[in-house]
């Protein structure tokens, strides 16, 4: 399909919610207009498609609104996320960070290099930090600006957390020689963001929270690891969080999840993002009825760099596996939206849920599913 084409088919789709009433209605159990989707952090592409360098986006107040603005305006997105990302924390308690021109930051010196220096970090304060205090100033100017938005905050998982501070590397190896200061440092990142989910209510009010944690993935730590150094202090995060807020957090973790999926579940998960590397119809079967699942449309080969076809029929398999899912569905991308995607294939990912997930409610599949002809 040619994007004039596609245009011109969007143009008889109407919205008859916004995202937020969508949102609110299914989760009631009430039919919706379509399908709730979601875009998996979306900010650094929707900067590039909208011609901003990530840095204007991260640096200058005017081009976030714009953007933020904007973003609603042309697909639909009328929640923003402040993140965290997965090294502010790291950042917070002292490591270097370099954020490029147009890319995502990164630790250019993690602080922990010896725990014989661990006494010196401290739990984190976010009103007296520099990483933390001027993210905490943006998000009260963006509630000011945009009293509807629908904000949402995230941090990263304890564990990804962890080699913010400290280099993988060593925390890995720490797995095996220094299990009980891992722990502690495992401590320090679950209570440090916890203290950032504390203030975010004090100045914002409760609100929904999701956390990231790729060095969770069965690709980079075994289940054994994970039993010991991961799954207790994702569930203290998350029942700390939920505590906060009143609500359970979501999650995403990059990579091979699936043998980790019911102790996720277990462990009281509102909401879990799948990677496009799993299977959706797999997790349905498996934790669908305990958890919401999101997912997971192919970033990289399908949204960056795959056509419009391809984005629509990617969007339509997704639906078809996992929309009738009993705790609810949201279609997503796989993992982060890649800065270089096209608008045109934001616009056949909203055009294929419209068309695709029209009719929806929560364990059922959508009516532009079954009348599709």
């Amino acid at each position: 399909m040619e994007y004039e084409e596609l245009k011109r088919l969007m143009s008889g789709q109407k919205d008859e919610m916004t995202a937020g009433e969508r949102l609110k209605a299914y989760n009631k159990g009430e039919e919706v207009d379509y399908q709730p989707y979601t875009l998996q952090s979306p900010d650094p592409a929707m900067a590039n498609i909208f011609g901003y360098t990530t840095s204007q986006f991260l640096k200058d107040f005017e081009v976030k609104s714009e953007i933020i603005r904007r973003r609603e305006e042309e697909f639909g997105l009328d929640s923003f996320n402040v993140s965290l990302g997965l090294k502010s924390i790291g950042g917070a308690l002292g490591s270097t960070l370099y954020a490029p021109e147009n890319g995502i930051d990164y630790v250019t010196d993690h602080v922990l290099k010896d725990y014989k220096d661990f006494d010196k970090l401290e739990v984190v304060d976010p009103y007296h930090n520099p990483i933390l205090t001027p993210i905490l100033e943006s998000a009260k100017r963006i509630r000011e600006q945009f009293p509807d938005l629908h904000m949402t905050t995230s941090v990263a998982g304890p564990i990804t957390t962890a080699i913010s501070v400290r280099q993988v590397e060593l925390v890995l190896r720490d797995t095996v020689k220094r299990p009980e200061m891992l722990h502690k440092l495992l401590e320090l990142c679950v209570d440090s963001s916890l203290k950032w989910f504390e203030a975010f209510e004090k100045e914002i009010g409760p609100v929904e929270t999701n956390f990231s944690d790729p060095v969770t993935c069965m690709d980079v730590i075994s289940k054994k690891q994970f039993d010991r150094f991961s799954l207790p202090y994702l569930k203290k995060l998350i029942d700390g969080t939920e505590k906060i807020m009143g609500i359970r957090p979501g999650a995403h973790i990059c990579g091979k999840t699936e043998p980790i999926w019911n102790d996720l579940a277990d462990a009281g998960l509102f909401s879990f993002s799948v990677d496009n590397c799993e299977d959706l119809a797999q997790a349905k079967e498996e934790v669908g009825d305990r958890m919401r699942i999101a997912g997971n449309v192919p970033p990289i080969t399908v949204m960056k760099d795959g056509t419009i076809d391809d984005v629509i029929a990617s969007c339509r398999e997704c639906l078809l596996k996992c929309a009738d899912s009993p705790s609810g569905f949201i279609l997503n991308t796989g993992c982060q939206l890649p800065i270089g995607t096209p608008k045109k294939n934001v616009d056949a990912f909203i055009y294929a849920t419209r068309k695709y997930g029209r009719g929806a409610r929560i364990g059922q599949m959508p009516k532009g599913i079954l009348e599709e002809k």
